[in-house]
């Protein structure tokens, strides 16, 4: 028998809840207590003797992930086999950052597909305790289990932390059940009161909670144990986006009039437990002056539950014009029950690269219409960058600071996408700015004492608190899908990251030509390769004045020509490409740029 599906918040939670007992939800998950007679018993289960995996790198308000489960486990009317694992007291399905405040109830904003067995502003970011968290994966492949030990909560006294509680989340596939275990609790938090316990699904429009109505911690030596549907009887259906681009939907940078048209992707999936039947996914593209540019509707024939299709819409991005663009993907199922989830929204930037300066910014020259600070005289927030081509300089980095009542101090600092899962590691360049030297309500600008050539990926700004009373202002929607809260080394995805950006700025220059060219008039070839010495790649940099062909041509030092390739015809601003130099064996070989009688000739060394 099919049930209907429709989303009443009241419907979202339990319909009774005993001291010991409760639910169900809609899908017919629920829950006991080990007060209840037939419920769990608490029984504490120690897998750092049983050689359990530290998950590192946890700070205040993190996640790490993903970490293989090694076995498929029944959630909902769907099946994970890998997680993410959150400071705050829970594990997902989905990347996405779980800050305060913190939900007694499902709900729909991100991050979703949770398991939240003390959820509340934990931290592993203090001094003077020992908070760890290990998980570990039984011989069988069937039961996983997440044990978070000896943590406390973010606090602003001189330790940064207080309290301490130890407790674990058991994932088993004998009986798909889900068992949360207590062995020490503190109740409340000095910030945010006491800790959510409960599950939802991965749009969170279905879920169950152990303390909606009572608001109040479990206790220690307890356990709590979620049961699902001896024989579910809901049907769902749903198609859904799942991202614009790239896993994201980040926003990119492209260079402008470059006539190179850019594909607009879309991976859509059925999210319910019953095929689709036919449905439209619908792409549109609004330029900079919010002109629509691209309307186009793709027929899915049909998915099975939890099938995914990737669409290449015919439509291109042309980026003809300087500015922001946003794409926006949706689709259109008939009975669809979850709306929620149906769209996505993904900000591209073209820039202007004939300027000699390019600014990388995701606030569309937007002013500040809400300001961020944490509680306390540390933490941050940081921006992610993928410039539009390599290789490039990073000169300065600016930040808009809304207010600075307390006359505080501010740091910036530049890192590397070099860490686990491209999350910052090596710190580039930091610098302190002084009350005197930071502008409230404008920019301010910092040009780094050392400016950092990147050759590939991207970078990540950091704007440091160094006090209380400053805050960094924020603009609205087309978002980046690339900000974060940053607790010293701790990089979270910032809980604001659906609505607002942080406005944090960097300027870049092109890093393939020889210093001296940039003062050289534009009726003069240019040519610059980058990195030389190169080992498998190097970037070849180029522009040339002439309405003539451009060639390029690799020979050997004794001459003989390697390759050659017509680049352009016509004048031609400042562009890149990337020379694949692995097929050459190491030694000196001549770069050569032509254009009608004008020539330039640069050496490149490859090595082993």
């Amino acid at each position: 028998m099919k049930k209907t599906f429709t989303i009443f918040l009241v419907s979202l939670v339990p319909f009774f809840v005993f001291a010991d007992q409760g639910g169900p939800d809609q899908w017919g998950y629920t829950w006991k207590d080990s007060n209840e007679p037939d419920g769990p018993v608490y029984n504490w289960i120690d897998i750092e003797s049983e050689f359990g995996i530290e998950v590192k790198l946890l700070q205040d308000d993190n996640i790490r992930g993903p970490f293989q489960m090694n076995f498929d486990f029944p959630y909902y009317w769907y099946t994970v086999n890998e997680f993410y694992v959150g400071s705050n007291g829970y594990i997902s399905f989905q990347y996405g950052n779980l800050a305060s405040p913190f939900p007694f109830s499902p709900s729909t904003t991100p991050p979703n597909d949770l398991i939240g067995a003390f959820v509340n502003d934990l931290t592993f970011a203090g001094t003077n305790d020992s908070a760890a968290c290990y998980y570990w994966v039984n011989g069988a492949k069937d039961t996983l289990i997440v044990s978070y030990i000896n943590v406390p909560y973010f606090d602003t006294n001189v330790d940064g932390q207080s309290g301490n509680n130890t407790f674990q989340i058991i994932l088993s596939a004998v009986d798909s059940s889900i068992t949360f275990q207590y062995k020490d609790v503190t109740p409340v938090s000095p910030y945010s009161g006491a800790s959510a316990v409960g599950i939802e699904n991965y749009s969170g429009d279905i879920g169950l909670f152990y303390n909606t109505f009572t608001y109040q911690s479990p206790p220690a030596n307890s356990a709590i144990k979620f049961y699902p549907p001896t024989n579910p009887t809901l049907e769902v259906t749903d198609a859904f986006v799942v991202y614009n681009d790239n896993p994201e939907t980040g926003a990119i940078f492209l260079v402008g009039n470059s006539g190179t048209p850019h594909n607009l992707t879309t991976l859509v999936k059925n999210g319910g437990n019953i095929p689709t039947g036919q449905f439209n996914v619908q792409a549109t593209l609004n330029d900079p002056m919010g002109n629509q540019v691209v309307n186009e509707f793709v027929l899915i024939d049909s998915l099975q539950p939890s099938e995914t299709q990737l669409i290449t819409f015919a439509q291109q991005l042309n980026p003809t014009v300087i500015g922001t663009y946003k794409f926006t993907a949706n689709t259109q199922l008939p009975g669809d029950d979850v709306n929620s989830n149906n769209n996505k929204n993904q900000e591209i930037i073209t820039v202007d690269t004939t300027q000699s300066e390019i600014l990388l910014s995701y606030n569309d020259d937007e002013n500040s219409i809400f300001s961020v600070n944490w509680v306390g005289d540390q933490g941050g927030v940081g921006t992610y960058f993928i410039p539009p081509f390599y290789p490039v300089t990073l000169t300065k980095i600016h930040y808009w600071i809304a207010s600075n009542y307390s006359f505080a101090g501010m740091s910036g600092r530049v890192f590397d996408d070099d860490g686990v899962n491209g999350l910052p590691f090596t710190m580039y360049d930091s610098v302190y700015l002084s009350p005197n030297d930071i502008n409230v309500g404008t920019w301010t600008d910092i040009e780094l004492p050392n400016p950092v050539v990147i050759t590939s990926g991207g970078f990540y700004v950091s704007w440091d608190m160094q006090g209380t009373g400053i805050t960094l202002g924020n603009t609205g929607n087309p978002v980046s899908n690339r900000s974060f809260e940053v607790f010293d080394n701790g990089w979270g995805v910032y809980r604001y990251r659906p609505d607002y950006d942080p406005m944090i700025t960097a300027t870049i220059v092109a890093a393939g030509f020889p210093t001296e060219l940039t003062n050289l008039p534009v009726n003069t070839l240019q040519l610059g390769v980058y990195p030389n010495p190169a080992n498998d790649i190097t970037s070849i940099s180029y522009s040339s004045p002439s309405t003539e062909s451009v060639w390029f041509i690799v020979s050997d030092i004794q001459g003989k020509v390697l390759q050659r390739i017509n680049l352009s015809q016509g004048k031609t601003a400042m562009k890149q490409f990337t020379l694949n130099t692995e097929k050459y064996s190491p030694g000196i070989y001549l770069i050569e740029l032509m254009c009608g009688k004008s020539k330039k000739i640069e050496k490149l060394l490859i090595q082993e």
